[in-house]
């Protein structure tokens, strides 16, 4: 009885682990429409698709003598299908882990418009996900091997 229930346990152990892999998102620098910062508000203006919210973002911060260098990095992908739209998120000074009266440099990209930002944001998140290029293969038979030698040849 001991056995069939720790199988059970590590069956459900790795169903959860797969189900938790293939959601993690692969972090991206959000592209921003905009950012303002008025007092120890922080507000940011982001394209999004219905699927966003606040905790959908954390903030790398990175100081560098009286400089606070900020990244919007976006956490959880917004899955919903609807028609991109301006939206703006509003977080504190404190929140964000930064000092209000010391100069800011926000390293994200800025585009002009929703469909822009979104299409940004598509083309990261798909390098993100995409796999290093390798080496290319070895030829596997004559005819690749002798096609490999003309195009030597050729460039030479």
């Amino acid at each position: 009885m001991k056995i069939r229930n720790l199988t059970l346990v590590f069956i459900v152990l790795f169903i959860g682990l797969a189900i938790a892999a293939s959601a993690q998102v692969k972090e991206i620098s959000e592209p921003l429409l905009g950012v303002e910062l008025d007092g120890d508000d922080f507000r940011i203006t982001i394209s999004q698709k219905g699927g966003t919210f606040k905790h959908s973002f954390r903030f790398d911060v990175r100081k560098s003598g009286e400089e606070q260098f900020v990244t919007v990095v976006r956490i959880s992908r917004d899955e919903c299908k609807m028609v991109p739209q301006r939206e703006v998120l509003t977080f504190t000074a404190e929140e964000i882990g930064i000092d209000a009266n010391k100069p800011v440099v926000i390293t994200n990209s800025f585009l002009g418009y929703e469909f822009g930002a979104d299409m940004r944001r598509n083309e990261l998140e798909k390098k993100a996900e995409a796999p290093a290029k390798s080496e290319p293969a070895a030829p596997a038979n004559l005819k690749e091997k002798a096609a490999d030698v003309f195009k030597k040849i050729g460039s030479d």
